[in-house]
């Protein structure tokens, strides 16, 4: 084998400054295939090492015990990928939902006229004056009498409670209509 073909590769520039990299960079890469044959040579310890392999794979086993699954999983994982067009559409109900809420809450103006529009609709000064003197009468006058029959005849016939038995029956007929 004659030396001229490799004399004339290392007259060009380009294999010149390739051989010079390569001598400089020759202290790295003897750390690093040193490196390299201690970490081979500890996995083949630890390969050769049997005790220690299977502390490895029991010590493994045991946190992935709890991830194991069984036909239940597939099951629920089934009917979950078959409500998924359905949650999808209340996900995305819910989340319009949401930022419109937070548009209302962020926007002064807009909770203003809501607490306005409810305290208007629902006037909780006033019911909590109910419940206040209800709950002081209550106390004050306890019967300790019976419930009878024609004491809840006659409280059926009161406007209140017929008011709330028809809002109720009403309530009723609509959740079964929807259901």
């Amino acid at each position: 084998m004659s030396l001229q073909p490799i004399l004339q590769l290392l007259e060009k520039d380009e294999q010149r400054e390739a051989l010079h990299y390569f001598i400089e960079k020759l202290p790295q890469l003897k750390e690093a295939t040193e490196s390299m044959e201690e970490k081979i040579t500890f996995i083949q310890h630890v390969m050769n090492d049997k005790q220690t392999l299977e502390s490895l794979f029991a010590e493994w086993e045991a946190k992935a015990a709890p991830f194991r699954l069984t036909s239940e999983h597939f099951e629920a994982i089934a009917t979950l990928i078959q409500l998924l067009p359905t949650l999808v559409q209340w996900l995305q109900k819910a989340e319009e939902l949401i930022l419109f809420a937070t548009s209302i809450m962020n926007d002064h103006e807009s909770m203003a006229y809501w607490t306005k529009g409810i305290k208007d609709i629902v006037p909780i000064g006033k019911g909590l004056n109910i419940l206040k003197e209800t709950n002081e009468r209550f106390a004050c006058e306890r019967d300790s009498t019976t419930v009878s029959l024609l004491r809840i005849y006659r409280l059926l016939k009161h406007p209140i409670v017929q008011d709330g038995v028809k809002y109720i029956e009403t309530l009723l007929d609509v959740a079964s209509k929807h259901k």
